[in-house]
């Protein structure tokens, strides 16, 4: 797309592709077919199996959905959609908050929850299925700020073409 900034499309896919290998091994492991982690199945399938499934399946689709979204900062669908034109201010103030909500989610809180010792697989995961466990999950600690940079992408994109549809270009401000 003219004008995208190079390193928002690189942000953006990047912030996509972080979401998808953790819910990818969430799906696989609820199927029960990841080895090694038939602990952590039962643990989250104890109550209510048909509830927890679907659960982990909406989990993961959220997780893509939300993902898939931070492309649309970088693609024609982000500006125009259904032949109208995207407000600004709604998108950023959803991608912000969503970047921001993503960085404190998984960049922050999850990473000192596991350095204080409380693993997310309540310690039911252990050898190569632990170690394929945390390559999945390792993206995710770079999903909000990559989101909000897409985003500032965005906005700088955004904001200066309508300056510029406004005739308020840099010359006109001195």
């Amino acid at each position: 797309m003219p004008g995208v900034q190079r390193w928002a499309v690189i942000a953006a896919w990047g912030a996509f592709l972080a979401t998808v290998p953790s819910a990818l091994w969430r799906i696989l492991m609820i199927l029960g077919l990841l080895p090694g982690t038939e602990a952590l199945r039962q643990f989250e399938l104890a109550g209510d199996p048909v509830a927890n499934y679907v659960y982990v399946f909406a989990l993961s689709v959220v997780q893509l959905t939300a993902g898939f979204l931070t492309i649309g900062l970088v693609r024609p669908w982000g500006e125009r959609f259904l032949g109208r034109r995207v407000l600004l201010a709604p998108v950023l103030v959803v991608a912000m908050l969503g970047g921001l909500a993503v960085t404190w989610l998984f960049t922050i809180w999850m990473t000192t929850q596991v350095l204080a010792g409380r693993r997310p697989d309540n310690g039911l995961v252990s050898g190569i299925p632990l170690a394929i466990m945390v390559a999945c999950y390792a993206p995710m600690l770079l999903w909000g700020p990559l989101e909000l940079v897409a985003t500032s992408g965005y906005w700088k994109r955004r904001a200066a073409f309508r300056g510029a549809a406004q005739g308020i270009g840099s010359a006109d401000r001195a």
